[in-house]
């Protein structure tokens, strides 16, 4: 378990000295979250720091995997975890501050792939990878769709190589991201863009709402 712990300044914090510290939760998810020499970075990641040290909201951020990051900030009072895709079956499970980042779905084949795509209807038959948890996955699957899921994102791509699975389901900045690492990128393509979504900072649905609107303020004014 990789953990990185981060608190805004003492001296700031005389306005919410009352309220308790965030445990913010995530995983890693390049480039919107990751770990980099110990610390946790990335595109949401630096605005989430950003937004909790504008609001004086003393926070620490744990980089777990996803499930239990997701279920921690479910269940545990005080807790929020990012980056959530915000979709109609989640909404109503936390209270929401965002978006931080888009983040569109896309399928990836293997390079040598020359089915077209016009739709994901086109893809009724295949096998699709994709990772447990993940809003992706549960998509498909709600969709009659037919998944394999994997326990990491990053597992998919040697299961695309070797024809395990037909089609990859990603993030389009991940699936690219992961590729790379693995020394793959020449290996996959992507075929079809097919949701457009948002990814947010999910907080548990007890979280204290002067929280929750400090933070809202903070990042409406780092936006601008």
């Amino acid at each position: 378990m990789i953990r990185a712990c981060v608190f805004a300044g003492l001296a700031a914090l005389a306005p919410v000295a009352a309220m308790a510290d965030i445990l913010v939760t995530t995983e890693e998810y390049p480039p919107f979250n990751l770990t980099q020499d110990g610390k946790v970075t990335g595109i949401a990641t630096e605005l989430v720091k950003n937004m909790f040290e504008k609001a004086g909201v003393p926070y620490m951020i744990e980089v777990l995997p996803w499930n239990r990051a997701y279920q921690t900030a479910q269940t545990q009072k005080d807790a929020c975890v990012y980056s959530t895709t915000e979709t109609p079956e989640r909404k109503d499970l936390f209270q929401w501050v965002g978006p931080l980042v888009s983040n569109d779905w896309v399928l990836f084949a293997k390079a040598d792939n020359a089915t077209p795509l016009k739709s994901l209807d086109d893809t009724r038959g295949k096998v699709i990878g994709g990772y447990a948890g993940d809003a992706v996955a549960a998509y498909l699957e709600k969709g009659g769709y037919k998944v394999d899921s994997a326990p990491r994102d990053e597992l998919n791509i040697p299961k695309l190589a070797a024809g395990r699975i037909d089609y990859w389901a990603s993030g389009s900045e991940l699936g690219p991201y992961l590729a790379k690492n693995q020394g793959s990128a020449d290996l996959i393509k992507p075929v079809l863009t097919f949701n457009k979504t948002v990814m947010s900072l999910a907080c548990n649905k007890d979280t204290d709402p002067v929280v929750l609107a400090k933070l809202r303020a903070a990042l409406e004014g780092l936006r601008k």
